[in-house]
């Protein structure tokens, strides 16, 4: 007999929620490929947690041929999530990319390939083969697979905070943390994922009940990443440039390198930023400044770096936030906040608050009224 009880109606409302938000990730018109990604993710959380459901109400008592039906997914999860954030990120695709898929193809077949056959056989198998050795292995790989991918992501997201902060002056509102925080989530129900397969292992007597709070969390899991995927599913990330922009016609020894003197060099480039003010421009990019100077990135960011002991986000904010507090701090200047930020070559409000936070220690109004002045 079917009946849809506390169980099955609470999975199935977890797993139906998640796979509306993976739908409308599927149709979100920008960042596709990556939002396609994290919405297949989705869909793959659901499927895990379908058979759960659909047994909870009794379904494969009535429909015992249901036993084996494709629904395991966890060989996707780590290339689902890390293509994810690869390609949210502005990164490509590697060449041969579906062959990371390759593992998941084994773990569906290996369940496809039994669905269709009698109800005695798939029993015999299960018992045999598919309960004591299969099963396990593909938990394990699950597992391994998780945490491989969860690195790889997480070696992008960290990489790609590097590379905000040593080529834009946004990097602050452009940070993916997103990404930080969904690789926590994923790595949290990895954890407990992995607890209670060793619980399992354990106590061979526990059985798919004992498992109803673990697909709990996976419905969790699915509408977190909906609602913050499609939350972030419209944010443009710039691409990770991993080539230095040349010079347009000079070029420099290659062993400059060793003996320049890059606080001399650094000086003279800041003395040049600061006399053309070419920190007023909203839009500056590391690769910009260095075509504007004459140079190329690597050795303008070697300059900055070695020479000033800053990134090139501190080099120019730091000087747009000085000329913002010059312009607080004088009473004759009556343009607003926002004004003198955009003023000063900041791009956006929240650019502009998080920079002036992080250097001065307080906000805008705060330094206004604490020189003595109207906010």
């Amino acid at each position: 007999m079917i009946v849809f009880g506390t169980l099955s109606i609470t999975l199935l409302i977890g797993a139906a929620q998640g796979a509306v938000l993976a739908l409308l990730l599927l149709f979100a018109p920008t960042n596709v490929v990556a939002n396609r990604f994290l919405a297949f993710f989705i869909l793959a959380v659901a499927a895990m947690v379908t058979p759960y459901i659909i047994g909870f109400a009794g379904f494969y008592d009535a429909y015992p041929w249901l036993s084996f039906a494709p629904f395991e997914t966890g060989l996707a999860f780590g290339p689902l999530f890390y293509f994810y954030s690869l390609t949210l990120t502005g990164g490509q695709l590697p060449l041969r990319w579906r062959l990371h898929f390759a593992p998941y193809g084994a773990q569906f077949l290996a369940q496809a390939l039994v669905f269709p056959l009698p109800l005695e056989t798939k029993n015999w198998w299960d018992g045999f083969a598919y309960a004591p050795v299969i099963s396990p292995a593909l938990t394990i790989g699950s597992l391994i697979s998780v945490a491989l991918y969860a690195r790889l992501a997480w070696r992008r997201h960290q990489g790609y905070r590097e590379f905000l902060e040593a080529n834009r002056t946004d990097g602050a509102v452009l940070d993916p943390s997103w990404i930080r925080n969904a690789l926590l989530a994923v790595g949290g129900m990895g954890f407990v994922w992995g607890g209670f397969f060793l619980a399992d292992m354990l106590d061979p007597s526990r059985n798919y009940f004992d498992r109803f709070w673990m697909y709990v969390g996976l419905c969790f899991l699915a509408i977190y990443l909906g609602v913050e995927g499609w939350r972030n599913a419209r944010l443009s990330y710039p691409e990770l440039e991993t080539k230095p922009v040349q010079r347009p016609s000079v070029t420099e020894p290659s062993d400059v390198t060793t003996d320049r003197d890059w606080a001399a060099q650094a000086n003279a480039w800041a003395r040049e930023v600061d006399a053309r003010e070419l920190w007023r421009e909203p839009d500056l990019t590391l690769a910009s400044l260095a075509k504007s100077l004459g140079t190329n990135t690597t050795y303008l960011s070697k300059a900055l770096n070695e020479g000033l002991g800053v990134t090139f986000s501190a080099f120019i904010n730091g000087r747009r936030v000085n000329e913002v507090k010059r312009q607080l701090a004088d009473a004759s200047v009556s343009a607003d906040i926002l004004t003198i930020a955009l003023a000063a070559g900041f791009n956006s409000k929240a650019s502009f608050n998080r920079a002036f936070g992080a250097i001065v220690g307080t906000t805008p109004s705060a330094f206004r009224r604490e020189a003595g002045l109207k906010p």
